[in-house]
């Protein structure tokens, strides 16, 4: 959370981007960016406050952002990880499909979770990533 104000935060959900808090005893515990795709929840960015004494924020995050794409009838969540990150997403069922670089973060790996069992699964994910 300390790349970011919270002038960014708001910035973002101006831009229609759905911005979610996880508040726990009234302390923001973590935030999450989602943005909505035809097929899919990318989340844009997960933070988790270090100054707050919490458990499981980035899992809970992940959770919500997983109900939440199953509610709008989407078919997979998608993150972009560090490679620091990605055996937390790993562990949390989220599988690499891609990498590539970003110009501000560097390599990132593409990673996507199935929220919604299709037989044309494989082809919508390549549609997704490939926009």
């Amino acid at each position: 959370m300390d790349k970011y104000s919270l002038k960014d935060y708001y910035l973002w959900k101006l831009q229609g981007d759905k911005v979610y808090v996880l508040d726990i005893n009234g302390d923001i515990a973590g935030v999450e960016d989602l943005i909505e795709g035809d097929n899919y929840i990318l989340v844009d960015m997960l933070a988790r406050n270090k100054l707050v004494n919490a458990e499981k924020v980035g899992s809970r995050l992940l959770e919500f952002a997983e109900e939440y794409a199953k509610i709008k009838g989407k078919v997979f969540v998608i993150v972009e990880a560090l490679d620091t990150a990605s055996g937390f997403y790993k562990k949390l069922g989220y599988k690499e499909v891609s990498k590539r670089y970003d110009k501000e973060w560097g390599m990132l790996t593409v990673m996507a979770k199935e929220v919604v069992t299709n037989k044309n699964n494989n082809e919508l994910l390549l549609q997704a990533i490939h926009k």
